[in-house]
């Protein structure tokens, strides 16, 4: 049962992933609310992450950084959390199920989603950044390859429940 080990492994990852991201969700989010009253706290929201010249020329656009930037990580968070459904609802001796069809969709378009919401982020930070000059902090966007080829996974275990159901009928 070397598979059930990498798929246990890979679930200890997923909640890994999971957790890591809600804080990180959570500690922008505490530290755009504490940058309210004090901007220095902008220079730093998280890991680096400097928005004070944002925040310096417009709190409206600093908001919608900040709330991009929630957005993004409490994205991947619920991306992880349908990786870890998916892997709670496998099974080996099975694996052609409805349930594992409709979470690979999910995450298809999880991740689609998050590539459009990328793409705003940087454009958004890019136009401003650009005109006057601010230092940038960019989301990668390579997301779209990544939902199409798990859409297409998706379409192929659709295509293995039928064929499974039509074997079943047959029997």
């Amino acid at each position: 049962m070397k598979t059930q080990r990498i798929l246990n492994i890979m679930k200890f990852f997923s909640w890994f992933a999971f957790v890591g991201l809600m804080i990180k969700t959570g500690v922008i989010t505490v530290a755009y609310f504490l940058s309210i009253k004090n901007p220095e706290v902008s220079k730093n929201i998280y890991d680096g992450i400097n928005l004070f010249e944002y925040r310096e020329y417009s709190f409206v656009q600093y908001s919608f950084i900040v709330g991009y930037k929630v957005l993004l990580y409490a994205a991947e968070a619920y991306i992880a959390f349908l990786v870890i459904q998916l892997l709670r609802s496998l099974n080996v001796k099975r694996p052609f199920s409805i349930d594992v069809q409709k979470f690979m969709q999910q995450i298809s378009y999880g991740i689609f989603y998050l590539w459009v919401l990328a793409i705003v982020h940087n454009t958004h930070m890019q136009l401003i950044g650009k005109k006057y000059d601010f230092q940038m902090s960019l989301f990668s966007s390579d997301f779209v390859f990544l939902s199409a080829i798990i859409f297409i996974f998706a379409q192929i275990v659709k295509r293995g429940i039928e064929i499974q159901q039509e074997n079943d009928l047959t029997i």
